[in-house]
């Protein structure tokens, strides 16, 4: 009876922690809308556009989205339900990562279910990768928690698990790039398997299986060369691409600096600590775990964008080798305290995750929102919209992490600069070019001089009012919280109208816009 009770209540409090993870964040990532846009495209017209159409700058050739699927996704909930529909999709995502965690571990051991604290832990170890509305990596967090459990599962006879790997990667292939991870485990499991000595060869035919589907996508063989070598191209302007660092950056909690990848620190010690410790008491160790936590760790460390995997993996994989680590201390407890004092310590061990998951729950829900929110202190939402109003077209040079929300905006009214589809779909020399103009560094002017622009919108956390007004024949025209709109001077006119950028009516945002395709 005690048994089902706390099942049921480790249960609510899932889905308690997922609510919270879930509706905690109402901002839209920057690369959300060029995902709209493609979405939009695909439900007005059936077509997967396979070359550029936002860029007034000269682009590949083709265009690899590896994303598409999820743009299409995306604008199919925002389209049907409106905001809701995202929500909805990153709820059923966290909590579908939560279940499969836990019977990852139901596999590894009976003995103990993990409590409330540890799934506490789990959510803000997670925070990192989730803490957007939504990205298109999350379904690759899905499915690569997925396969781990069912490759779990085979690792114990169950092949019956097998078909689970060529259904899922039909969509994992069309959703994100990041389904190169999936079949990285597999070899994983295989080459580890060899090792222990176990039936390896069944790992060899999932991945028969699984290869040939990866080209049933828009772009067949060109998504594998397209992949490899954004697998290994240098990222030295995206933060999350960097190397994980002491200095930060940090969470503001109560007052108090967090690193925001303190749970995946924690793991990750943990990680080592509990496999030092197994590999001093087992005399055959486990190659297979060996490889995944030593390939893991050393992503982790190398590119912050990859710390989810170690995450989601020993999470799971080593939740009893943590337990394991404190008997100990369980037992010196147990034999310096009464009966009585141990039925408490006991009683306030289990209940603490329940009273810290109340407290937090008390302390959001004022934060939280089942709607997306434009952030006019993150996004040029006046700027955005004084052109708009004003009918202003042509070339628009914005800094990189506004491109996306401009085309979104104000496609065909107006081409962009750059945005977050880099690797996509702009030439090296022309995206470091324009990161020189977002970031102001160098020759920031140079991309204005090769490729003119006939609006600027200039971020006001980087450029001064000198910057601008160093800028020959440009005058600055209209200015909200963080941004500067900026037009050459023999196109200024003398009326216009200057929205209030303070107003809240321009914080929702049409999810169901329709793209119209710019006509020849």
């Amino acid at each position: 009876m005690y048994g089902k009770m706390k099942k049921y209540l480790i249960d609510i409090s899932l889905i308690i922690i997922t609510l919270i993870l879930t509706f905690s964040v109402n901002n839209p990532d920057y690369d959300f809308w060029h995902r709209l846009a493609v979405g939009s495209i695909f439900f007005h017209t059936g077509n997967i556009l396979k070359h550029d159409i936002f860029s007034y700058l000269p682009t590949k050739a083709l265009w690899i989205d590896h994303e598409w699927g999820s743009g299409v996704v995306f604008y199919f909930l925002t389209s049907r339900l409106g905001d809701a529909g995202i929500f909805i999709l990153k709820a059923f995502m966290i909590f579908g990562i939560f279940i499969l965690i836990r019977k990852i571990i139901e596999l590894q051991t009976r003995k103990s279910v993990p409590g409330v604290l540890y799934f506490l832990f789990l959510g803000f170890a997670l925070l990192p990768g989730i803490a957007n509305v939504i990205r298109c990596q999350m379904f690759t967090y899905l499915f690569f928690t997925l396969w781990l459990y069912a490759l779990e599962k085979i690792k114990r006879g169950k092949n019956n698990f097998i078909w689970i790997f060529p259904a899922t990667m039909l969509f994992w292939v069309n959703l994100h790039g990041g389904f190169l991870a999936g079949i990285g485990l597999i070899i994983i499991y295989a080459a580890g398997e060899l090792l222990n000595r176990n039936r390896y060869l069944k790992y060899f035919g999932i991945l028969a299986l699984i290869i040939p589907v990866t080209l049933i996508n828009p772009y067949g063989f060109e998504l594998w060369k397209f992949i490899m070598e954004a697998s290994f191209m240098p990222r030295p302007y995206i933060p999350e691409w960097y190397p994980v660092s002491l200095n930060g950056p940090f969470h503001i909690i109560g007052g108090v600096r967090v690193h925001v990848l303190a749970g995946f620190m924690i793991f990750a010690l943990l990680t080592v600590v509990a496999g030092i410790h197994l590999l001093r008491r087992e005399k055959k160790p486990d190659w297979t775990k060996i490889f995944l936590v030593t390939i893991l760790l050393y992503a982790g460390i190398r590119h912050q964008r990859h710390i989810l995997f170690l995450v989601l993996a020993v999470s799971g994989l080593f939740y009893h080798h943590y337990i394991n680590l404190f008997d100990p201390v369980k037992m010196f407890v147990k034999n310096n305290l009464s009966d009585k004092l141990y039925g408490t310590w006991t009683l306030i061990k289990n209940g603490s995750g329940y009273v810290i998951m109340g407290v937090i729950l008390l302390t959001i829900i004022p934060q939280l929102s089942a709607s997306m929110t434009v952030n006019p202190n993150v996004y040029p939402v006046g700027s955005l919209e004084f052109i708009k109003m004003n009918n202003l077209s042509g070339n628009l040079a914005t800094p990189y992490n506004w491109g996306s929300y401009a085309l979104w905006k104000l496609y065909p009214q107006c081409k962009i600069l750059v945005d977050g589809r880099y690797e996509q779909v702009y030439p090296d020399d022309l995206y470091d070019m324009a990161i020189r103009f977002s970031q102001k560094n160098g020759d920031w002017q140079e991309i204005l001089r090769n490729y003119p622009a006939d609006i600027l919108i200039l971020s006001k956390a980087t450029y001064s009012p000198s910057d601008v007004e160093g800028l020959k024949d440009w005058k600055l025209v209209y200015q909200d919280a963080v941004s500067a709109v900026v037009l050459p001077k023999d196109k200024v006119k003398s009326f216009y109208i200057y929205p209030d950028y303070t107003n809240p009516i321009y914080t929702k945002e049409d999810f169901s816009r329709n793209i119209l395709l710019k006509s020849r």
